[in-house]
């Protein structure tokens, strides 16, 4: 099959189950529930599409996909259409509010939507920082994100915060099961921290203690 035949089948298979999901809905919402509300700081992911095109192998519109971030004001800035308000909508008032914004540049347009929460990295990972992801994927995923554990990484001391107070002391069975971090609990604007282990060993104990003893030998034998 060539390359275009291959990428009908998939588009075509798409929307066979857009089709079930939707029931022709020109909006699909991805992610958390529809009641959620985007945050400054947050982000949302932006798929359009045009499934009468996908016998010419072009219904998805790349050049406009793609991760927008929501500023301190609460606006996002898509192409075509500029600055949008996001904060305060949920996803189905802001795929409703999309895509009647791009009906007049795409003829009947197709809006994805999903929501990307922010979640800070923190501790034994190779790339400890802030990333943007679906609540919908797993610990494992955000861990992966961060280029995975570093070798010193105690993971059953994995631990999430919110504003310096701990919520979950363990998060080793939720990684291990690989549970979305919706199912956690996890928020946007959270922090994940994975400590180190400690290398301080029973060994290194017994040669401080000889240590602190031959010192206290030494200390009694001058003072005598």
């Amino acid at each position: 099959m060539s390359k275009q035949g291959c990428l009908i089948k998939r588009l075509s298979f798409l929307f066979t189950q857009i089709f079930f999901v939707g029931l022709f809905s020109p909006i699909v919402v991805c992610g958390q529930s529809l009641l959620t509300s985007f945050a400054p700081g947050d982000a949302i992911r932006l798929q359009i599409w045009q499934p009468w095109r996908i016998t010419e192998g072009k219904a998805e519109i790349q050049d406009l996909n793609g991760d927008y971030a929501v500023n301190s004001q609460g606006y996002t800035i898509l192409p075509l259409i500029g600055e949008v308000k996001v904060v305060g909508l949920n996803q189905k008032t802001l795929a409703v509010n999309l895509k009647d914004k791009y009906s007049p540049f795409i003829k009947d347009p197709y809006i994805m939507v999903t929501p990307l929460i922010r979640v800070t990295l923190q501790g034994s990972v190779n790339r400890p920082g802030a990333y943007l992801i679906p609540p919908t994927a797993s610990l494992w995923e955000v861990v992966e994100m961060a280029s995975g554990p570093t070798q010193n990484a105690d993971l059953k001391k994995m631990r999430s915060e919110r504003g310096g107070r701990v919520v979950s002391k363990s998060l080793l069975r939720s990684f291990e099961k690989g549970y979305s971090l919706q199912e956690i609990g996890i928020l946007s604007g959270d922090q994940i921290i994975i400590p180190g282990k400690n290398k301080f060993t029973y060994r290194d104990v017994l040669v401080l203690a000889t240590f602190g003893l031959q010192v206290g030998l030494f200390y009694l034998r001058v003072s005598e």
